[in-house]
């Protein structure tokens, strides 16, 4: 999950997992195809947040679903999926070796302190033959914004940062993977928005910048930037495009 700053609701927290949930529904549907979810007898969800695609994983798989979050507020808010709900950091998972035939992740990385120690962690509880997933994270990095006056991507950038994140963990991916020991093939999903998409994404993703990046502008200068995102959208010619990176890892015997 992508532990948002600026939220302080599970009503808030329950829309922004499920705007992420929506964004990455067919390259999930693809990845569980890849690792045969279905077949997988022992799963785990990291960071599961409210359940949102922990609901969707269960749907999935025959087996059971295991989901792991640090945040009490939002477990205690989670859909009732049918999966066992565990309070604990992804850096430290309280499961023994081999626990799992698959382990699951989905805009989670992006927020660990350290998200190398969570991928050894996932390689750790994963049994021989089984799969590590991310199933999406962001790059902020790569982020394309047009008009090129447009300077939100490294304005969430730095808010991101401050809060803690990691803006560019996407494109770690496949070293982190490498490092855990893991056979790692990465892709990504370029997350293009038509403009009726960034229409009904304007309002949530503004209310985010307002929330968390007033500070690190100059007074005035993040309405003038609303301003002009709009203007450019009323305009036809807006442009944003998002690379989210995935990675499935295989542990050998």
């Amino acid at each position: 999950m992508v532990t948002t700053p600026g939220y302080s609701s599970a009503s808030q927290w329950h829309r922004q997992l499920a705007r992420q949930e929506r964004w990455t529904r067919a390259l999930r549907s693809h990845l569980y195809r890849r690792i045969n979810l279905w077949a997988r007898d022992r799963v785990l969800d990291v960071g599961c947040g409210d359940g949102v695609i922990t609901s969707k994983i269960a749907s999935r798989c025959r087996g059971r679903v295991t989901g792991l979050d640090r945040s009490f507020v939002l477990l205690t808010e989670a859909l009732d999926s049918g999966a066992s709900l565990v309070r604990a950091d992804a850096q430290s998972l309280p499961f023994a070796d081999e626990a799992f035939d698959a382990a699951l992740c989905h805009m989670t990385l992006l927020w660990v302190e350290e998200p190398g120690l969570a991928v050894l962690e996932l390689a750790r509880v994963t049994a021989p033959g089984g799969a590590v997933v991310a199933m999406a994270e962001p790059d902020y990095g790569g982020r394309i914004d047009y008009p090129e006056d447009l300077t939100i991507g490294p304005l969430m950038s730095r808010a991101l940062q401050r809060e803690g994140a990691h803006p560019r963990v996407g494109r770690r991916l496949k070293e982190m993977f490498v490092n855990a020991g893991l056979a790692v093939e990465v892709g990504m999903l370029n997350c293009a928005w038509n403009d009726e998409g960034l229409r009904r994404e304007f309002e949530e993703d503004w209310d985010l910048l307002e929330a968390t990046a007033q500070d690190l502008v100059a007074p005035g200068e993040l309405e003038a930037l609303k301003r002009r995102d709009l203007r450019a959208l009323d305009e036809g010619i807006r442009v944003t495009v998002m690379p989210i990176f995935w990675a499935i890892g295989r542990k050998g015997a």
